[in-house]
């Protein structure tokens, strides 16, 4: 937060243009002991604050240095995707040029953690988390907002005695053909999820992949018995004309094909559960005295700054005092749906080598 790196970050925006502002639970006793109850927020003094995230878009960014600037924070941000949020990250290990990153979701955190980029901290907030979050055991980064992904179906061409009980299903039964949407690329984190979904239940890491011969068995009859948008058409176009009834998507997207094409959109609660990831943020270590990066943290997941983002960004936060402020089609997805239970070191640890082995053997 010293002018050092404010300096290295001119660098950066002359070099790669990249500076912008675009747009669990745990117990109360687990607390440190000189954490404050409340969620006060200190003001801190002039110094800068550079934040990386991956999740400044669509006006977020600006939203947070708005109302930093209200509390008395001045914060620059680094809007990167995620897999260059890493690799800046790593590169810049022996002299870190960021403060704070926010909006990796726990397993691009776990990667960080490994790679001892992060310094702990527990953020007075932490006790209002949602009972379904997991908490980092070592604080190296806290929990934001919630993100999930989930099946769906058009109400018009399907009725609910006909729907699957679960994401197994969609492959095992025929009367689904082409019926479901499958992913034709899987760079994306919501395609990725509805992709390892299928694999949590033959974990094995005696085995090569970190998984048994019959999990790529299923994931090939997932494919093979859904359809895969070729280019030159729509997956929400087909979904709404009936062709591909069923798919699956992100948290805020069935409201907002609701709104743009009037139709009605039923959700799928499958019996194992649906992907829950997490947004996260945590301070990185610098060998610095990081109290103001920590009294940011504080006020950045405040109820009251959590609640003005969920109202405006369509987000559900983790904070439980602030998810009611949440639109109202995202809280009927949090009611309607569960988490399944899934070990993300676990899937941290192999999805490259997934994702690498469902391009080149399965989706050909």
């Amino acid at each position: 937060m010293k002018s050092k790196k404010v300096l290295a970050l001119a660098l950066i925006t002359l070099s790669f243009g990249l500076v912008g502002c675009r747009s669990n639970n745990t117990d109360t006793e687990a607390l440190n002991s000189n954490q404050e109850s409340s969620e006060e927020v200190k003001t801190p003094s002039d110094d800068t604050i550079i934040v990386y995230s991956n999740a400044v878009s669509d006006g977020r960014g600006d939203y947070f240095k708005e109302e930093a600037s209200k509390s008395g924070f001045k914060i620059e941000l680094v809007d990167l995707g995620g897999t260059d949020l890493i690799n800046r990250l790593l590169a810049e290990k022996n002299k870190p040029v960021a403060d704070i990153v926010f909006g990796l979701n726990e397993m691009n955190f776990n990667k960080l953690a490994e790679e001892d980029l992060l310094e702990s901290y527990k953020p007075n907030w932490l006790n209002k988390v949602d009972e379904s979050v997991k908490i980092n055991e070592e604080n190296l980064y806290s929990p934001m907002d919630i993100a999930r992904v989930f099946p769906i179906y058009n109400k018009e061409f399907v009725e609910e005695k006909d729907l699957p009980k679960d994401w197994s299903d969609l492959y095992n039964d025929e009367k689904y053909k082409n019926l479901y949407k499958v992913q034709n690329k899987l760079g994306g984190a919501t395609d990725t999820a509805a992709m390892y979904i299928h694999l949590m239940d033959y974990k094995d890491e005696s085995a090569e992949l970190g998984v048994k011969d019959e999990a790529w068995d299923d994931l090939t009859k997932w494919f093979e018995n859904g359809y895969s948008t070729p280019q030159g058409e729509d997956w929400i176009q087909n979904f709404v004309d009936g062709k591909v009834p069923y798919a699956y998507t992100y948290m805020a997207k069935p409201s907002e094909i609701e709104k743009e094409y009037g139709v009605d959109i039923g959700i799928i609660d499958p019996s194992s559960g649906v992907v829950q990831t997490v947004e996260q943020v945590g301070v990185v270590k610098d060998g610095e005295n990081n109290q103001k990066e920590k009294e940011f943290i504080d006020w950045m997941g405040s109820t009251e700054i959590m609640k003005g983002f969920a109202e405006g960004f369509n987000q559900i936060p983790v904070n439980k005092e602030a998810q009611d402020s949440a639109p109202e089609g995202l809280k009927e997805v949090m009611e309607s749906t569960h988490p399944a239970d899934i070990d993300f070191d676990f899937v941290g640890k192999y999805i490259d080598q997934w994702v690498e082995y469902v391009e080149l053997n399965i989706m050909q």
